[in-house]
């Protein structure tokens, strides 16, 4: 039988899981191109995640983690193995104090002590920015304006204006074909735009720690980073965010820029005239097109900046046109979960 036929079969029997052949991936992505996965199985809690992972991996398939789908781009003919992600069971918040139990410190300043929580890998990072702001809790201002999971936010180190996940990540719980545990997070290995996880693993729930303040202030310091944003990027679009990752002391978008390119379409896919590092499907756009205009701006910036632009954007079943191998073999590493991360 084939590895893939007797595999549906044996995730159609496992509790906690749901199953679907051919299923097409656009719609679970921001800037909604690309083809279909040969499976795509959702699960709904740690345990059937290993199941999963481990029935999987002893076939010998393929397999990626699909968070929100924020910085992924699927190659137009698909994904010849097996999308796993995350449902809403995921989606939970944990260890949340009272804000209006806040006490007063003596010289009338609000008292400040840290606070744990435990978050679900499947949240929204935006939305968990908020409601722990007005839970009076400092830390994540800045994530307010960052789509994805809280499982992509890891695995990307996504932030924003020098914030970053690490500086909040307390542990994180991964799961694999063998099992799963919480990880400290001075054992992960963390940099920009990157976090190193243990190889063919899955992030199912983070500890996080934040400090304890005034409401009031947490909101408003996400409101004037909001709006920043709403100024500087391209709203209610079709975008993953951030095309390329930001040079050392650059801005990818003003690079794009200074070489003329804002504005450039390729089919129906446009780099964005608000942003110049900001990729669009204007309707009818390809991956193909996407990878075209990225491989012009990067080329491009080279010639007229001399800085080598390194993408951000994770790819799924493609490679990029400057790179060599075959392009329907490249795949990105199973621990990928996706979160934009648009910071300039």
């Amino acid at each position: 039988m084939d590895s893939f036929l007797e595999l549906l079969e044996v995730l159609r029997g496992l509790e906690g899981v749901r199953v679907w052949k051919d299923a097409p991936l656009a719609p679970f992505t921001t800037i909604a191109t690309g083809g279909r996965a040969k499976l795509l199985v959702t699960v709904a809690t740690v345990s059937s995640l290993v199941r999963v992972l481990a029935e999987v991996e002893a076939r010998g398939l393929d397999w990626f983690c699909l968070g929100a789908g924020s910085n992924l781009l699927v190659a137009d003919q698909g994904y010849r193995g097996v999308a796993v992600k995350l449902d809403q069971s995921f989606q939970y918040l944990e260890g949340l104090p009272d804000a209006g139990r806040s006490t007063e410190g003596t010289e009338g300043t609000l008292a400040r002590s840290s606070v744990v929580l435990t978050v679900g890998a499947g949240a929204y990072l935006a939305r968990l920015a908020t409601v722990v702001a007005e839970a009076g809790l400092t830390g994540m201002e800045h994530a307010c304006g960052i789509p994805g999971s809280v499982g992509g936010a890891v695995a990307m180190n996504a932030g924003a204006c020098g914030w970053c996940m690490r500086d909040v990540v307390q542990e994180v719980e991964l799961a694999s074909a063998t099992g799963d545990a919480w990880l400290p997070a001075e054992n992960l290995e963390w940099g920009y735009r990157f976090c190193r996880l243990p190889e063919r693993s899955v992030v199912t729930a983070v500890r996080i720690r934040l400090d304890r303040a005034d409401p009031r202030e947490c909101l408003a310091r996400q409101r004037v980073y909001l709006r920043q944003r709403r100024e500087k990027q391209p709203r209610s679009v079709r975008t993953f965010g951030s095309a390329f990752k930001n040079p050392p002391g650059q801005h990818a978008g003003r690079l794009v820029e200074a070489a003329g390119l804002k504005g450039l379409r390729r089919g129906g896919a446009e780099i964005s005239r608000v942003h110049g590092n900001f990729l669009l499907n204007l309707g009818d756009a390809s991956t193909a097109d996407v990878l075209a205009l990225m491989a012009m701006m990067r080329e491009a910036v080279e010639r007229t900046s001399g800085v080598v632009l390194e993408p951000e954007v994770r790819l799924l079943g493609c490679r990029f046109p400057w790179e060599t191998g075959s392009p329907e073999t490249a795949t990105q590493p199973h621990s990928v979960g996706s979160c934009r991360t648009d910071d300039g």
